[in-house]
């Protein structure tokens, strides 16, 4: 769907939408592939969605999953998740859910803490996501922004990620002049094909 390998790629989602059930899908994809994942997260995901996504794997894809629970401080942890990547190839990913508060705007330094933790993509697979808020001003064509305004946009490719207004159980992605529409399944987003 998204192409993801060798960038920094920010997906913000509305709410309930799936940016989770889409992360956990590229956690089962990469470790059932032998690669190493760091998740670190502001709130940990569902666990029964967590389990239903996952439960293919094995006892030693399991231990290639680092999982930080950051809880309010994504600044604060940043070095631990840098440090812990330090060895990360193409192979691997690194994923920050909710890297910032859903509602308000973005804190300062979790913007300078994003932009910080973009230059991993030069050496392995980055994703961001965090919620998107409806647009009051009308400007937007989605109806939806981003968080973290143009810092984020200039080191990231920004993807949104919304529920479909009339079908049920699918979702629209958006950005880099793409329009893909994926199912919610019990493995994550599953791209529909005409």
């Amino acid at each position: 769907m998204i192409r993801f390998e060798g960038r920094a790629v920010h997906i913000s989602a509305s709410p309930g939408a799936g940016k989770t059930t889409l992360c956990l899908g590229v956690v089962s994809d990469t470790v059932m592939n032998g690669g190493r994942v760091i998740w670190a997260c502001r709130k940990m995901p569902d666990p029964n969605r967590f389990r239903e996504i996952l439960h293919d794997i094995d006892e030693q894809g399991l231990m290639r999953i680092s999982i930080l629970n950051f809880s309010t401080d994504f600044a604060g942890n940043l070095d631990f998740i840098l440090t812990r990547a330090e060895d990360f190839g193409r192979d691997d990913f690194v994923i920050v859910d909710d890297w910032c508060e859903s509602n308000g705007r973005a804190r300062k330094d979790d913007i300078d803490a994003a932009k910080k933790l973009s230059s991993l993509a030069r050496k392995t697979n980055l994703i961001i996501t965090s919620s998107s808020y409806e647009d009051a001003s009308g400007f937007s064509e989605s109806g939806w922004l981003t968080r973290g305004g143009t810092k984020i946009e200039s080191s990231y490719a920004t993807f949104l990620l919304l529920k479909h207004p009339k079908k049920d159980g699918v979702r629209i992605i958006s950005g880099e002049d793409i329009l893909i529409l994926a199912r919610m399944t019990s493995k994550g987003l599953e791209e529909l094909v005409n």
